[in-house]
């Protein structure tokens, strides 16, 4: 007896399901991989550059200096941002000296932003113009940090936005960040330290 009547279609072959997947799948892998991507690096960042102080850099710089990158993009707040830099430590040992510097050819502000330092000392502030990059050098005091071969610098930092008259406006809260455990090589001076980290020197005041 035939039946001819109402034939139901084949279902579709392992191979287009397959394929139709492989379209599918990356687009979902890639949306969600984006803001990662996006967070990983804040306005205040270490680069993984770490020296250890010649001995005797000065009388108050004998610790260690680690590179940091400062980044304000156009367009959001703030303008002109003013960064603060507090509560650093070593090694988990808080330290009582420290110099935040801007070193190579990095921009600087001009106007009153340039002298603002939203109620910080001066050596613990510096400011970013709008849509710049800066190469920040964070400098310590002789402090008792153990092994002076690998060093961890921790620090906290409160971003301003700069208005007109030099007035401070808080943009977002205190931020914590760390370097992670680095490799802290002698900086060039008198011992000729193989530390690379370029724009140590001269140290500031």
């Amino acid at each position: 007896m035939s039946h001819s009547h109402g034939a139901v279609p084949a279902p579709p072959s392992r191979r287009s399901v397959v394929k139709g997947a492989a379209w599918a799948v990356p687009a979902v892998v890639v949306a969600g991989a984006a803001p990662t991507v996006a967070a990983s690096a804040g306005p205040l960042s270490f680069t993984g550059g770490a020296c250890k102080l010649p001995g005797n850099s000065t009388d108050t710089l004998k610790g260690y200096v680690f590179e940091l990158t400062a980044v304000n993009t156009i367009g959001p707040l703030p303008g002109t941002g003013i960064t603060v830099i507090s509560n650093v430590q070593i090694n988990g040992v808080p330290v009582t000296t420290f110099v935040v510097s801007i070193r190579g050819a990095s921009p600087t502000c001009s106007g009153t932003c340039a002298t603002t330092t939203c109620g910080a000392t001066a050596a613990h502030a510096f400011c970013t113009p709008d849509n710049s990059v800066q190469q920040i050098m964070v400098y310590t005091g002789d402090e008792p940090t153990g092994n002076s071969q690998n060093a961890e610098m921790s620090l906290t930092y409160q971003r301003y936005d700069c208005l007109a008259g030099g007035v401070c406006a808080p943009v977002g809260g205190p931020t914590p960040i760390s370097s992670g455990l680095r490799s802290t090589p002698s900086a060039p001076g008198p011992n000729q330290g193989s530390c690379k980290l370029q724009n140590i020197f001269p140290l500031p005041a």
